[in-house]
């Protein structure tokens, strides 16, 4: 008898992993349709914990990083959510970031790269560089309702790469002050992490406003944006290069969510990693603000989600 049940426990074990995950997807879908953020916030945590004790700790580190933003996103739904499941969140979180992920490893090397082999005016380029493939992403999500602001990426781009070059008008710099404010707001709106609202991607799955990998590429967008406008007001010797912004176009959490591969195998996040690897020896090279204006161009018109 023990034999027998230890076989049909054994079964259980094997079959409940799929079962379970298929089940907390349409947890999560009842969750979102009800607007019910601290329910989000734990199943994204279960699904996390699910992913961690099955061998997949990238998606792990994508649902887990989701149920730390919506839980750290407003007080009230901060409260909600038990001490204990925000404590152990992050501390799985803490043992992700220590792991040789592909999302841990590109951003340490790019960090490395700028530190000793850029200086300050070619690490800012080279994350120009990276906000110009953003453009038609954000293009993309801002149909979006509350989205509207990512749609203003390229104008954005087109400013800083003018202000690089000569003044721009108080009226230029004060967009550039308002979409920088805009993008932190856009992190604490309910519509972010909507997971009904996507949109659609020809040949591709759809794209979901929460898979600009959690919070991360609003924050560096922020973040380069605020270095830009104090390097134009105070200069470089108060204003500090953004360099993470580098590897935010990579867009891990869209293709963890929504493919099955593993994620160093995919031919996007490839051509991504050729990308900025190339970014990183154009702007070492003898170019000229006429070059830098050139690959922005062809950047801007880059759609890196249909990229094959």
């Amino acid at each position: 008898m023990p034999s027998k049940l230890s076989g049909l426990l054994q079964l259980f074990r094997d079959i409940l992993p799929t079962r379970n995950m298929e089940e907390m997807e349409q947890r999560l879908v009842r969750a979102q349709e009800r607007e019910d953020l601290p329910a989000l916030a734990k199943i994204y945590y279960d699904m996390g914990v699910h992913c961690m004790k099955n061998g997949d700790p990238n998606r792990a580190m994508l649902y887990l990083s989701r149920s730390d933003t919506i839980f750290s996103s407003r007080d009230d739904v901060y409260e909600q959510v038990k001490e204990s499941l925000r404590e152990d969140c992050s501390d799985r979180i803490g043992q992700l970031e220590d792991m040789p992920l592909l999302t841990n490893q590109i951003p340490e090397q790019i960090q490395t790269q700028a530190e000793y082999l850029l200086n300050d005016l070619q690490s800012r380029v080279w994350g120009l560089l990276t906000m110009a493939r953003l453009v038609q992403v954000g293009r993309r999500l801002s149909s979006l309702p509350g989205c509207e602001i990512l749609g203003q990426l390229g104008r954005a781009t087109d400013l800083i790469l003018q202000s690089f070059q000569g003044q721009i008008s108080e009226a230029d710099f004060q967009f550039l002050m308002d979409i920088c404010d805009q993008l932190y707001e856009l992190g604490d709106d309910e519509c972010f992490s909507d997971l009904t609202k996507q949109a659609e991607v020809p040949g591709g799955a759809p794209i979901q406003a929460f898979d600009l990998n959690g919070l991360l590429v609003l924050t560096e967008l922020n973040l380069y944006l605020d270095s830009h406008l104090r390097l134009l007001t105070e200069g470089p010797e108060n204003s500090e290069a953004e360099i993470d912004l580098v590897s935010c176009a990579l867009l891990p959490d869209y293709y963890l969510r929504t493919c099955k591969e593993d994620l160093s195998l995919l031919p996007q996040i490839q051509q991504e990693i050729k990308r900025i690897e190339d970014d990183f020896e154009f702007v070492r090279s003898k170019i000229t603000w006429e070059d830098i204006s050139r690959r922005v161009a062809q950047y801007k018109e880059l759609d890196i989600l249909t990229c094959r």
